[in-house]
């Protein structure tokens, strides 16, 4: 996910393990746990701080 405005870079690794490990957990392949690991990660470079976007558990889904 292309973001254009990073405010700040700290929680972006977080933010990209909690999505690969999430999506391997639930079974998703390993492209698709990348790209919801990239998804993250880059919701965690638009804000100051290093968990303020990252998606609730029910959100997951959508990413």
């Amino acid at each position: 996910m292309r973001v254009e405005n990073v405010v700040d870079t700290v929680g972006a690794g977080d933010g990209f393990a909690v999505g690969v490990i999430s999506a391997l957990l639930e079974g998703k392949t390993l492209p698709q746990a990348i790209r919801r690991g990239n998804r993250i990660g880059s919701l965690a470079i638009r804000v100051i701080g290093d968990s303020e976007e990252l998606p609730t558990r029910s959100e997951l889904g959508d990413y």
